[in-house]
């Protein structure tokens, strides 16, 4: 209304109105056009300051005799002068659809003053357009109810799914967008009234300054001022609720309608100001209108006057620029609505939350929900009744280094197969877990995580990361040995994969080929999305390869490294280090000293060859030394015998002075040895070579298994199918655009905290592409010994899957609260039932344990918590439940 009210004082009235079809695009435009012609040319005399006397002696025959006249000249200075007539028009106009042509003029003014220079340049174009500046009007006209009078019709329906609050809806944010485009155009208008002044009249210029009649302090604030001081009814005004005794005694006395447009019949129930009220706010601003445009006409020249500023344009300056401040009282009050509720709600709880604290506030509440509750993913590496070797977690890699927490589910032990190279396959019999990460993210915040894995002094394992690709076989993609207190540190790469809402309605307009290729890519992403890490003890393992009691190695921690060592730096074949009887009553200490003898036997060839290297190495610098002093020598005789032929005949040199000479030159080529480049090198074995070399061996019988094992039917779970059916139960629940399949990946950097001896301490060092190529070939060959190249079942070993989601939220945790009235506790709580329940294979209902919280949830999501009467082939929710 407020808007409507200011619009009528550049020519919308009433009857305008009622001839608009608000069934068709109106738009209200403004045109503006500015012309310059040359009049003539003057000279014009400018008295100077400066004056000088002249005396005249006239003679005369008279009594009198001479007489002497004295005259005072002054300087007048001839400057040209060039005047022009300078025209403006400008005209607003209202238009329905595109017919321009049949607009209508609401206001027109065409004004034109002389403009003078001492310059013959044009001070303006001949002619210059500005605009047209056009305005649509199809919103404001359709909040216009025209029967039977001219009256708002502007509400926000409240039953709409898009209504959030009172700021956020469809109805408030269009008139925040038409709001927008009214004050960009009251803008553009103002600048062309306003820069009047500045283009024309500060380039006035005449030769005798005299004020220009027409000339008014537009831009200078005059109207601007005015402006200030109409009333403004756009106030963001909260009231208490309004009590039964007051609406009895309230008065229900008529007031006249001042405005444009008049209140629809409301009810003054709640917060909502009465009618009258706002008739009275509404008359107030009509009335500080009419005086400012009172005093207008008071201050500047008429319209009737040919001048270029006149009442019209001031007129139109001051109400562009008040609309302009309905406007941005419009938009402004809209936000202080958000941010007095925002303020509330920062003072109910006490402080402003973050998402580290909704994280915190997540795990404390589905403790207390959820049976079996989540759990932190930090798992002990121990043996049964034995002290950890290491720990493995995964944490944040802020400063808290809070661990995730995930819905763990331990699997039937099913046979995992892990190929480390063409021809090795290993069979890994330990245990196996499904761990669901659900994790969320607020706007684009993206926290970043990292897999830690610990050892403790005197202990090592085998940490393998990679990728699910079935449902008893990983791809490995990096490997490392972690012992003696080292610390490893994984960073690791979140990938969000489209929802499949998103999917469905990327893929529409393209061609049944190219759905076809984006459907099976997007199935290869979803099952490449499940990561596995699997922790292999080195002890057990041992104990099994060389043919030892289990516990053997607890206490033999020399034995243990010398073993390894051979293992991983020598590729010693196990055969000629494990236990050689075959009789069961042998005591442990026995064996033990069989298995020494075995790596002594082992150790003292490996240092023998390590001594023959050394020796022929400094046998072979010692023969090259000797050649050198020949040579040298001999070059010496040459010089000699040249010298002897060119001089006189001296006398023969004696054998001791040769002796001296050759003995010399032992000297010099000793000291120059070290600098020449000899040095005594022992060839170590290149731990890549021999792991390219394994990569050719054919082993027949880990073949037959790895037929045997792929051709049997696996009783665990199929984790690469849990995406997919996730994937599909999202889509029909409530969250479809929220949740979405995220694949884990580890980058490229990794970092190690490692002590040299017992005596120094952590260093860290930044492990690059080929220190983890060079750490992974170390741990498969290291594998494959403690497998016989995968003949030998690996037992001590876990592997732990990780499937994981995002819910994401478009906006930061406040604004996902204030402006879009979403509770992110309750989404969170339905996404965790859905993701729960598929990870642990049971309905949603069974994993709540308090009956009051399933009566609540059943409440907020009947389609997630129903009961399953039967099972129904074709459902995949059930499919998903009975992974």
């Amino acid at each position: 209304i407020a808007y409507m009210n200011s619009l009528e004082k550049l020519g919308l009235s009433v009857d305008v109105l009622k001839t608009i079809d608000c069934t068709t695009p109106t738009t209200l435009c403004f045109d503006a056009s500015t012309t310059c012609k040359f009049l003539e040319k003057k000279v014009v005399d400018v008295p100077m300051d400066s004056s000088y006397e002249s005396s005249v002696e006239t003679k005369s025959t008279g009594i009198l005799g001479n007489t002497e006249t004295k005259r005072t000249s002054k300087v007048v200075q001839h400057i040209e002068e060039w005047h022009y007539k300078v025209e403006t028009s400008w005209c607003v106009s209202i238009y329905s659809a595109a017919d321009i042509a049949q607009r209508r003029v609401l206001k027109l003014r065409v004004g034109s003053t002389t403009l003078v220079t001492q310059s013959k340049d044009m001070p303006l174009p001949e002619h210059k357009d500005h605009g047209p500046v056009e305005l649509s009007l199809t919103w404001l006209m359709q909040q216009i109810d025209k029967d039977p009078q001219l009256t708002s019709n502007f509400r926000v329906n409240v039953e709409e799914i898009t209504t959030k609050t009172p700021r956020r809806n469809a109805a408030t944010q269009s008139a925040i967008d038409f709001a927008n485009l009214l004050n960009k155009w009251c803008e553009n208008v103002n600048a062309f009234v306003s820069n009047l002044e500045l283009e024309i009249f500060r380039r006035h210029n005449p030769a005798i300054p005299i004020e220009p009649k027409a000339k008014i302090s537009l831009g200078g604030s005059e109207s601007s001022n005015l402006a200030k001081k109409i009333f403004n009814p756009v106030l963001p005004l909260m009231e208490p609720e309004v009590k039964e005794e007051d609406v009895q005694n309230a008065d229900d006395t008529e007031i006249e309608h001042k405005s444009v447009l008049k209140l629809q019949s409301s009810s003054s129930e709640g917060f909502v100001l009465s009618p009258k009220d706002i008739t009275k706010l509404l008359n107030e601003h009509v009335n500080s209108m009419t005086a400012a445009l009172a005093h207008i006409k008071k201050t500047f020249p008429p319209d009737t006057e040919n001048n270029v500023l006149a009442v019209s344009e001031a007129t139109v300056l001051m109400i562009t620029v008040h609309i302009t401040h309905l406007c941005n009282n419009f938009v402004e009050s809209m936000a202080y609505v958000e941010n007095l509720m925002e303020e509330k709600l920062i003072d109910a709880i006490g402080k402003r939350i973050t998402p580290d604290d909704l994280d915190s506030f997540v795990k404390f509440h589905n403790a207390r929900l959820l049976s079996p509750m989540p759990q932190p993913f930090s798992h002990a590496i121990r043996c049964p009744e034995h002290t950890p070797v290491g720990l493995v977690s995964i944490e944040s890699s802020d400063e808290d280094h809070k661990c995730i927490h995930t819905h763990t589910r331990v699997v039937s032990n099913a046979t995992l197969n892990m190929p480390l190279n063409a021809a090795t396959m290993l069979e890994l019999t330990g245990k196996q877990y499904l761990h669901g990460w659900l994790n969320h993210r607020f706007e684009k915040q993206h926290k970043e995580y990292r897999l830690v894995s610990r050892a403790r002094q005197f202990s090592a394992y085998i940490l393998v990361v990679g990728t699910m690709t079935g449902s008893n076989s990983i791809e490995p993609k990096d490997a490392i040995i972690v012992q003696n207190k080292d610390e490893v540190m994984i960073p690791l790469l979140l990938n969000e994969l489209p929802t499949a809402k998103e999917f469905k309605d990327a893929i529409k307009s393209l061609s049944p080929e190219q759905q076809m290729f984006a459907r099976a890519f997007r199935s290869m992403q979803l099952k490449s999305s499940v990561f596995g890490c699997v922790v292999i003890q080195i002890k057990p393992q041992l104990e099994a390869l060389l043919g030892l009691p289990q516990n053997a190695l607890d206490k033999e921690m020399k034995l243990t490294q010398d073993l390894m060592e051979l293992f991983t730096e020598y590729q010693v074949p196990s055969d000629l280090l494990s236990y050689n009887g075959r009789s069961e009553g042998v005591a442990l200490e026995d064996k033990l000293d069989n298995v020494r003898k075995n790596v002594k036997a082992v150790t003292d060839v490996i240092d023998g060859e390590k001594k023959k290297q050394m020796d022929l190495a400094k046998a072979r610098t010692e023969m090259a030394i000797e050649q050198r002093i020949q040579n040298l020598a001999e070059y010496d005789d040459e010089l000699m015998l040249k010298a002897s032929m060119a001089m006189a005949a001296p006398p023969p040199m004696s054998t001791s002075a040769i002796s001296a000479r050759c003995g010399s030159g032992r000297r010099a080529l000793a000291e120059m040895a070290p600098t020449a480049g000899y040095s005594v090198q022992v060839d170590a074995p290149q731990q890549q070579q021999h792991s390219t070399r394994n990569d050719n061996i054919v082993d027949f019988k880990g073949t037959t298994n790895l037929s045997r094992t792929s051709i049997a039917k696996s009783d665990g779970v199929d984790f690469t199918l849990l995406p997919q059916l996730l994937d599909v139960a999202v889509e029909k629940s409530n969250e479809a655009n929220a949740l979405r399949s995220t694949i884990i990946k580890t980058k490229g950097s990794w970092l190690r905290n490692r002590q040299e001896n017992l005596l120094s301490n952590l260093k860290c060092k930044g492990l690059g592409a080929d220190d983890i190529k060079l750490e992974t070939n170390k741990a498969k060959d290291l594998l494959d010994a403690l497998s016989r190249s995968g003949s030998l079942a690996i037992e001590s070993s876990e592997l732990h899957v990780i499937v994981a989601v995002t819910h994401c939220f478009e906006k930061d945790i406040i604004e996902t609260i204030i402006q879009d009235n979403i509770n992110p506790i309750q989404k969170l709580e339905s996404s965790t039932l859905l993701f729960a329940s598929a990870i642990h294979g049971v309905g949603a209902r069974d994993l709540i344990k308090d009956q009051f919280e399933l009566n609540r949830l059943e409440g907020q999501n009947p389609l997630l918590l129903k009961r399953i009467e039967r099972a129904e082939e074709d459902d995949e929710l059930t499919r998903l439940a009975s992974c």
